[in-house]
């Protein structure tokens, strides 16, 4: 054995000491430091031979070998025994292990919890041996009965494997569950018995149902998200404030339910159609037409019933409600209906009209009672409300405008238009009652009031629902024939014709150019100017009205009944009429509907005439 130590650290580049090991046997080499060593390079190297080169190492049997042992205690057994005590009562588990060794590997655990009742789980295998592993256990928990579980396997042998539940639950009768598998030839076998309560057994029997499911109600509150185009946030004016000046607040969708008709891909029972389907009303063709016309009237205030002898209801785009003449078939009849609101039935089809004006008509051995009258609209105009002005302080939609206006009447507003934004300060108006300014308001986008005076509805439409150069690809709302056609009338109206307009506002206005697609856009129309064109949109909606209005028209006249499928017109109506086998169209310009008893037999005559307007075809 040689030892070398160094004292000191060595700092130079090359070793100073030279290691020769020429005489054999070798025993062995050993190095220590005493100290650390900090430089990057080894100061010592080792070299076998004079030459520096490798040589034999100096082993007898020119191999390297290692052998590890290691030696394991005695095969005695391990043991662990755990004991818990609670309330008097021992929690106890005990395990034993033999490895290679024909004894079993046994594991006991021992549970009682407050009761006399034995909770046990037992586990025994034999391993590399013919016998069986066995599981047992069994549980009882505040129970006067066992809960017992066995399982018991059997291996490449003619024996079953069986499996068994059995669970006591407060009655003698017992819920069971076998199942038997064998091998090698044995059937498999499930029996599932359930008793409660009583000492009779309850089967249960899946049954699956195939084909069409049954017709149901679906309920739900899941989210639905709005329809494209219900929700609309604009930003005009950058917020430089640090609190936010919107409050987005999202409840809980209310449930709502939907009827599922059945069937699977082909539905069990017939489908209704689909509402957006348009399907156009037209009056069946018949050789006759047999008819019983009926004219009622009550007064809405009371019911009581007001006898007419002649009725007159007309009503044109032009006009923001309804006008009309009544006959009183006495006096008393008039003094009733008197500044009071009429409900007229006329074929099963309702008209309301505030009498307003009655007037007296006398002649030699005759006397006639009579009144002029408008709509239920009519209602918020003078002498029912003052004209009063107005401006908008804060920005708003226009239907929000129009819903400030009339803000606690008792009517209700919807939009068949395009909204858009007004800003502060954009818009007013003076000495106008709020009939009259929502009328100025529809009129100033190019759109007109639609009045239900049923559930005192005001609907915004646009006065041209289908422009005239695109009536061809529409669907129209009633189609009328020569079967239907009482007299028909034409004529030709002249009117300068144009393809381009200039449409803007005011002080906050915008200034757009409106032409009709597919021109040059080279013949314009008078300019517009409104306060309310304060929008893209506002106008796009009015420059299209007055693109329709402009070039030569043809206005037919048509007069025809009232019947079950032929209800009033209505203006904007898009009315088709059949000519032989061709079908034009024209928008609804106005209607007038009479309806008369005759004095002499009291038949009563009820028609309607209809005012059509189309483009000219050019020839």
């Amino acid at each position: 054995m040689i030892e070398i130590r160094f004292s000191t650290p060595f700092v130079d580049v090359e070793s100073p000491i030279t290691l020769n090991l020429d005489m054999l046997p070798f025993d062995g080499l050993t190095l220590r430091f005493d100290g650390p060593w900090v430089a990057n390079d080894s100061p010592i190297s080792l070299r076998f031979g004079d030459d520096g080169g490798p040589i034999d190492p100096p082993i007898d049997d020119n191999s390297i070998g290692i052998e590890l042992g290691l030696a394991w205690l005695s095969l005695d057994a391990i043991e662990q025994l755990t004991a818990l005590s609670n309330h008097n009562r021992a929690i106890e588990q005990a395990t034993e292990a033999k490895w290679q060794s024909g004894g079993a590997i046994d594991s006991a655990v021992t549970l009682i919890n407050q009761s006399g009742a034995l909770a046990q789980i037992h586990l025994l295998s034999l391993w590399e041996s013919s016998h069986s592993i066995k599981q047992q256990f069994s549980l009882a928990w505040a129970l006067p009965e066992l809960l017992n579980h066995y399982t018991q396997f059997t291996w490449l042998d003619d024996v079953g494997l069986q499996q068994h539940s059995q669970l006591a639950w407060k009655t003698t009768p017992a819920i069971a569950s076998e199942l038997t598998q064998g091998y090698a030839g044995h059937d498999v076998g499930e029996q599932v018995s359930v008793s409660y309560r009583y000492h009779l057994s309850v089967g249960d029997e899946k049954g699956v149902a195939w084909g069409p499911h049954l017709p149901r109600w679906i309920c739900s509150t899941n989210y639905r998200p709005p329809e494209p185009g219900l929700i609309k946030m604009r930003f005009s004016e950058p917020w430089t404030d640090s609190a936010s000046p919107l409050k987005l607040r999202f409840k809980v969708s209310p449930q709502y339910c939907y009827w599922d008709n059945g069937g699977g891909l082909i539905d069990a029972n017939p489908t209704l159609p689909n509402l957006d389907f348009k399907i156009p009303l037209e009056p069946q063709v018949r050789r006759s037409y047999l008819m019983q016309p009926q004219i009622s009237c009550i007064r809405v205030s009371d019911s009581l019933a007001v006898v007419l002898t002649s009725v007159s209801i007309s009503q044109s785009r032009s006009q923001w409600t309804s006008s009309g003449n009544v006959i009183f078939s006495s006096r008393i009849d008039a003094e009733r209906a008197a500044n009071e609101l009429l409900r007229i039935t006329i074929n099963g089809y309702d008209f309301y009209l505030l009498c307003e004006a009655p007037s007296e008509r006398k002649a030699f051995g005759k006397s006639s009672y009579s009144a002029s009258g408008r709509g239920r609209f009519a209602e918020l105009s003078a002498p029912y409300f003052k004209a009063i002005n107005f401006v908008n302080p804060q920005a708003r939609s226009f239907m929000g405008l129009m819903g400030d206006i009339i803000e606690n009447m008792g009517w209700t507003l919807v939009s068949e238009i395009t909204d858009y934004n007004v800003p502060a300060n954009a818009f007013s108006y003076a000495t106008k009652t709020p009939a009259e300014a929502l009328n100025m308001m529809a009129s100033a986008i190019g759109a007109m009031l639609d009045i239900d005076n049923e559930t005192k509805t005001i609907t915004v439409i646009p006065q041209w629902p289908t422009v005239p150069w695109d009536v061809d690809n529409a669907v129209p709302d009633v189609i009328l024939h020569d079967a239907v056609i009482l007299d028909f009338s034409e004529k030709r109206e002249i009117r300068p014709d144009a393809n381009a307009v200039f449409v803007r506002g005011e002080q906050q206005g915008v200034a757009v150019k409106i032409k009709r697609t597919g021109t040059a856009g080279d013949n314009f129309a008078g300019d517009i100017v409104d306060k309310l064109i304060t929008d893209n949109q506002a106008a796009r909606m009015r420059g299209t009205v007055e693109l329709a209005n402009a070039g030569n028209k043809v206005q037919n006249s048509i007069r025809t009944k009232v019947m079950a499928d032929l209800p009033p017109m209505r203006p904007g109506m898009l009315v088709g009429v059949r000519k032989g086998t061709e079908v034009f169209k024209s928008v609804c310009d106005g209607f007038t509907i009479n309806a008369r008893v005759s004095e002499a037999t009291g038949v009563v005559t009820v028609n309607q005439t209809v005012t059509l307007l189309r483009n000219e075809v050019a020839a």
